[in-house]
């Protein structure tokens, strides 16, 4: 048995979530049951079997965290001297936002800054094959709400998502980057150069370590940060193969997260009627012309 005393809570949690292959559900199972952090870390296997759902494995892999302490402290180590933190659910610094969800994440990667939790967030999102109309859209709404002193969160993919954080700098604001891949690993590569501007005066947020590469279902782990961080969701373009947005929106209705979607006063919706069909279902609120922006800001709380 070990003695915790000593031990950080960011090691306690890096060696639980990165050594012993404990996830944020897991770990909120885990806190749940055994109240801290240093009772989790001194568990046997046997009292880790007791909990619903952990077999001999993962409870073996669990009791033995406390062996991957140094190697824990190595890692916030290497990641100090990369200016990247570590950020968990237990810091002050972790957005409150965040635990509405079922599952917040047990720590996050940031290069740069979170979003300020005194200030207005609004995620804003859409398809990776943008039109140019859904990009000139964005952007002005970007640029209007940034102005309004509302900081814009998105993901860096192509498309709509890229466009809502060059819309943002233009307005003179803040935004935020939720990736889907590790920093060693960008996703998409050309967006690098945005999102290395990002920090600058935002961040880039990763519930993935450094090493870990883009796959097609990331998106599922990015979105509900996506989602969970934001006081609601903006959807500027939409189609049917937009299937991240969807999973999003999807997300949105089963949380009850407040969600939009834009419409053009000239161009109507910049979406298939499946898509816009699908987007109302989950619960996004159809908006009208770019004064609804003023609605929807005043609706952040």
């Amino acid at each position: 048995m070990i003695s915790s005393a000593n031990i950080s809570t960011t090691a306690q949690v890096v060696a639980l979530c990165r050594y012993a292959g404990v996830n944020a559900r897991l770990l909120h199972a885990l806190m749940q049951h055994f109240g801290s952090l240093d009772r989790i870390i001194r568990a046997d296997s046997g009292k880790l079997m007791a909990i619903d759902g952990i077999d001999a494995d993962t409870a073996n892999k669990i009791s033995d965290a406390g062996k991957h302490i140094d190697d824990a402290n190595a890692h916030m180590a290497e990641m100090a001297t990369r200016e990247i933190r570590l950020v968990t659910r237990f810091d002050d610094a972790y957005p409150r936002l965040l635990f509405e969800l079922n599952d917040p994440p047990a720590m996050l990667y940031i290069r740069g800054d979170l979003p300020d939790s005194h200030s207005k967030s609004l995620a804003i999102v859409g398809a990776d094959d943008a039109t140019t109309p859904g990009i000139e859209l964005t952007v002005k709404v970007a640029t209007k709400v940034a102005q309004d002193g509302v900081q814009v969160i998105s993901s860096l993919n192509r498309g709509i998502d890229i466009s809502t954080h060059l819309g943002s700098k233009t307005g003179g604001g803040r935004s935020f980057a939720i990736t889907e891949s590790g920093f060693d690993n960008p996703y998409p590569k050309e967006n690098t150069a945005v999102a290395v501007d990002i920090t600058t005066n935002g961040g880039i947020i990763s519930e993935f370590g450094p090493e870990e590469t883009y796959h097609k279902n990331n998106h599922r782990v990015a979105n509900r940060i996506l989602v969970g961080a934001a006081q609601a969701v903006l959807v500027t373009e939409l189609y049917s193969d937009s299937a991240r947005v969807l999973d999003l929106l999807a997300f949105c209705g089963e949380i009850g997260k407040l969600s939009f979607i834009l419409i053009d006063p000239n161009l109507g919706a910049l979406a298939d009627q499946n898509a816009l069909n699908l987007a109302v279902k989950h619960g996004a609120i159809p908006m009208v012309g770019l004064d609804k922006l003023d609605d929807i800001v005043a609706a952040l709380v």
